[in-house]
């Protein structure tokens, strides 16, 4: 389970399966975070003012959290356990665990499933 300072920061950069990130927490590692914003949106930013990546669903629930479930799929809920966006890649039960990359690609690793393809080369990685 990750350890947890307060109710808005996450010290690890890994979520295991069966973990979640509720509104306005997140993982972090180097410059990069990916959180679970209040608006429902799941983001990953550098220097916690650029986003590279999103999925695009602000907005669309209140209450959302973000789960890394068994399966190897993530998933935004809403607060009444609607599924708002997916992954898509379930694909059967393992120990799989979402790791922030300190090169700025987030990754389902089990078999590795899943990447927001967001890597930096070392010349823009803190720009």
């Amino acid at each position: 389970m990750a350890s947890q300072l307060s109710a808005t920061v996450t010290l690890t950069f890994i979520a295991f399966f069966g973990e979640s990130l509720n509104a306005n927490e997140f993982i972090e590692s180097g410059p990069y975070r990916f959180i679970m914003q209040g608006d429902c949106n799941l983001v990953l930013y550098v220097n916690r003012t650029r986003a590279l990546w999103s999925s695009r669903t602000n907005g669309r629930g209140t209450n959302c959290r973000t789960t890394m479930q068994n399966n190897g799929n993530l998933v935004v809920f809403s607060g009444t356990n609607d599924v708002v966006w997916s992954s898509g890649s379930a694909r059967g039960p393992n120990n799989y665990r979402l790791i922030v990359q300190g090169d700025g690609n987030v990754v389902i690793y089990g078999a590795a499933l899943w990447a927001t393809n967001t890597v930096q080369s070392s010349r823009r990685r803190l720009l």
